[in-house]
């Protein structure tokens, strides 16, 4: 279900957000999950709420995945050079009706590269000091330059997002 909020400034909550990760291992034989944290963002909801606008900020360097030497390996110069690179954003996110669902669209910048990206909202929550939201996407990783281990691992990961905003 998906509840519109009231027009207003929101903050996300790092404590009470969560994107999850998605992906095959192996040759596509096993599945890895993992984790990052949130750092910050805002979200204007506007009136209209297609002019609404969604920014967000995730560490990089916090990803885990209970493995502490493919944690390692997922923060070298290879794949996200944590180091170097150790925020993710998300910018320019813009709510889209379609049909009876809404998407999130917007831009993601990882070590460097940008580009767009469009999540499923699958559950929006109204709650007494803001409200609750849930949505995913499919992110191809080759598309913003995370290359290494071709064999390794699949392209595509499943992200989820977790999110709790909180009026300023």
């Amino acid at each position: 279900m998906i509840e519109i909020p009231p027009p207003g400034e929101y903050r996300l909550d790092p404590a009470r957000c969560r994107i999850g990760v998605s992906g095959t291992h192996l040759f596509g034989v096993s599945t890895v999950d993992g984790t990052f944290p949130v750092a910050g963002g805002r979200i204007v909801v506007a009136d209209p709420v297609t002019a609404s606008v969604v920014t967000a900020e995730v560490d990089a360097t916090g990803l885990t995945t209970g493995e502490r030497l493919r944690d390692t390996e997922l923060q070298s110069r290879r794949f996200l050079h944590g180091r170097e690179h150790p925020l993710i954003t998300f910018t320019d996110g813009h709510p889209v009706p379609d049909g009876p669902r809404w998407l999130l669209d917007g831009v993601v910048t990882v070590r460097g590269t940008a580009g767009r990206v469009r999540c499923a909202i699958d559950a929006v929550t109204l709650s007494a000091d803001g409200f609750t939201a849930r949505a995913a996407t499919v992110v191809d990783r080759f598309a913003f330059g995370l290359t290494y281990g071709k064999r390794l691992g699949g392209r595509e990961f499943t992200l989820t997002l977790d999110v709790t905003a909180v009026r300023r």
